[in-house]
């Protein structure tokens, strides 16, 4: 699990797949996918791990599997020098399955990286089914701003069609480099918190950021509150299939601009 970089920790929890989110108000009061998508709210189970060198890469490949091996998900991150790590995600699933709440890998990360800038939809949060109106650009905040502060704790803070997003602090920082598009959330605490929490003030600031680095997530809903038609629409669903992405974690040492490593993109 962890990620070091010049005696800096970079990723401090190990990442894992992740097809959850916890539950907005249309969520929770409404049509209830814990129940309707009930496959996907299982934690995937590590199946296998392996680690070989490649060349002047070591490659680690890990498998996980969801009930019954419906759906399998590889993860291979391959090392390279300097420090550079390329992540790959690949979902296989059978034929049968509910829609997906979410396609992405979650990681806790250097809890002192609360200065984020990013290049996608912004400024404010966005989904697919929330996302007109919002320009695609390179915006810069805090943690705290990153957040959309429910009064009720829920899934928040996504941005979409992000090409790269950099947390620092004054000294180093990660920034993620998509292949393609990524939809990403940057949170101080855990997502069991959020989902345990009732009101935001109960939250307390923990000792890692949780960041998700996602492929894509179902919308987020809502032609009433309270029954089966708060779910997103079916175009705003993500259908269950197999997806792959793939992206960069890369360690920057602030005396180089974040410019200098956009090449990888």
């Amino acid at each position: 699990g962890t990620f070091t970089y010049k005696g800096q920790e970079m990723v401090k929890d190990a990442i894992r797949p992740n097809f959850t989110r916890p539950a907005t108000d249309n969520d929770r009061r409404g049509w209830k996918p814990e129940k309707k998508l009930k496959y996907w709210y299982g934690h995937p189970k590590l199946v296998s791990i392996t680690a070989a060198a490649k060349g002047q890469d070591y490659v680690v490949k890990t498998s996980y599997a969801l009930s019954g091996d419906s759906a399998q998900v590889q993860v291979v991150y391959t090392v390279k020098n300097p420090g550079v790590v390329s992540v790959a995600y690949q979902l296989q699933v059978k034929a049968g399955l509910p829609n997906i709440p979410r396609v992405g890998l979650q990681m806790g990360i250097n809890p002192t990286f609360e200065d984020i800038q990013y290049y996608g939809l912004g400024p404010m949060e966005n989904y697919s089914d929330r996302a007109y109106g919002f320009d695609l650009g390179v915006y810069r905040m805090d943690i705290d701003h990153m957040m959309e502060h429910y009064l009720y704790p829920q899934e928040n803070g996504n941005r979409m069609e992000v090409r790269w997003m950099h947390l620092q602090n004054k000294k180093t920082g990660l920034l993620v480099v998509g292949e393609q598009p990524l939809s990403m959330s940057a949170w101080p605490y855990s997502q069991q918190a959020i989902v345990d929490a009732k009101h935001w003030f109960k939250l307390k600031k923990e000792d890692k950021i949780t960041l998700n680095v996602d492929l894509k997530q179902m919308g987020v809903g809502g032609n009433d509150t309270w029954t089966d038609v708060s779910q997103p629409l079916e175009k705003y669903q993500v259908p269950a299939k197999d997806y792959s992405y793939s992206f960069y974690l890369i360690p920057t040492d602030l005396k180089q601009q974040i410019q200098d490593f956009i090449q990888y993109n």
